[in-house]
């Protein structure tokens, strides 16, 4: 078995990471790091997952790097990261990060998306970012996969065929959010309590995980405004484009396309034409599983184009890409650990 360390292992994304890990054929847990949690029963924080990790207990991260590991996941915050990365790299032990700190290619990104210079620009150049789907060939070669923003991922996905395909003019891109997006420890905007059953917008133009769109789809930001609005889901991201496409298309033209990039993918899914209700995925019919589900519908016009794409922000949007790219990694079939079935009713 591939022995993992996994930091941050206390947080939602980091209990998802260990869900997903107690089922996996290849990679098991090897250290559960928790600063603030040190010494408890991991039950404790995850009563799910107690008769999988019965006895494990939660390690000080002063006493982490003294365990015996091949693989490292890091769910900590934004900033956080990097010193982290930078010792398991010297170690020659791969690393899966999934905050912010390896995911832009260009330092000066940071200052202006996440407001500071970046700790250890180095490390950018020999990061890979974690969506195999566009990146499968470098991460088989990575030492140091980044982890992808769930909204970004979700955009990303939604539209990446418009942008292989030279089709994406502008678009308006509102993403609805889950209570999760948010983390463990809430706050008075994030709290649940008091975003249940809201329709409340908190970016109206942009978001820092535009950053990662803009990057991936390598097109210029001008084109794009970005909304995000919390609904009183707990898991899931929804997004819901409005595209203007670079020239009039039929329908068929835009499912060409979708199936060119996502006919042999393990995760994509296309929504069915039929029937209507079906047509625009809702983030319930892939909650728990590490699926993207993606639908559309062109105007009658030609030339204006809605796309909505739904993923579980937790696990398509963290740490399911997070194990599937450690997969691709460690030369795993890329499925193993995340064939799980989305949960329906939720």
């Amino acid at each position: 078995m591939i022995r993992a360390a996994l930091w941050g292992a206390n947080g939602m994304a980091g209990g998802e990471v260990l869900r997903i890990l107690a089922g996996h054929p290849e990679i098991e847990l090897g250290v559960a790091v928790s600063r603030s949690r040190a010494d408890q029963s991991l039950w404790h924080v995850h009563p799910h997952l107690r008769q999988d990790y019965p006895s494990t207990v939660f390690t000080e991260p002063d006493k982490a790097f003294e365990h015996d590991v091949d693989l490292a996941f890091l769910a900590l915050p934004h900033g956080v990261s990097w010193p982290i990365i930078s010792e398991y790299m010297r170690k020659g032990i791969k690393v899966v990060d999934l905050s912010a700190d390896a995911r832009l290619r260009d330092p000066e990104d940071y200052i202006k998306w996440y407001g500071k210079p970046h700790g250890a620009p180095w490390i950018l150049e020999k990061s890979v970012y974690g969506l195999p789907e566009l990146h499968r060939e470098e991460i088989a070669e990575a030492s140091l996969v980044s982890g992808v923003g769930c909204n970004a991922s979700c955009s990303i996905l939604g539209l990446y065929p418009l942008a292989k395909e030279g089709l994406l003019s502008e678009a308006r891109l509102e993403l609805r959010t889950g209570s999760s997006e948010g983390g463990a420890n809430a706050t008075s905007g994030s709290h649940h309590p008091y975003r249940d059953r809201t329709l409340r917008v908190y970016e109206p133009f942009r978001h820092r995980h535009l950053a990662e769109i803009l990057q991936e789809l390598d097109l210029p930001e001008e084109i794009f405004t970005m909304s995000m609005t919390a609904v009183g889901m707990v898991r899931g991201v929804q997004l819901f484009a409005q595209v203007k496409l670079a020239e009039k298309v039929k329908e068929g033209t835009i499912w060409k396309a979708y199936r060119k990039y996502y006919g042999n993918e393990p995760f994509v899914d296309l929504a069915p034409a039929r029937p209507k209700h079906l047509r625009f995925p809702d983030p319930r019919l892939v909650t728990g599983s590490n699926r993207v589900l993606t639908g559309f519908q062109l105007h009658e016009d030609g030339q204006r184009l809605l796309v909505v794409t739904a993923i579980d922000n937790l696990m398509k949007g963290a740490s399911g890409s997070a194990v599937q790219s450690a997969n691709v990694m460690l030369g795993l079939p890329e499925t193993s650990g995340l064939d799980m079935k989305p949960v329906y009713p939720a």
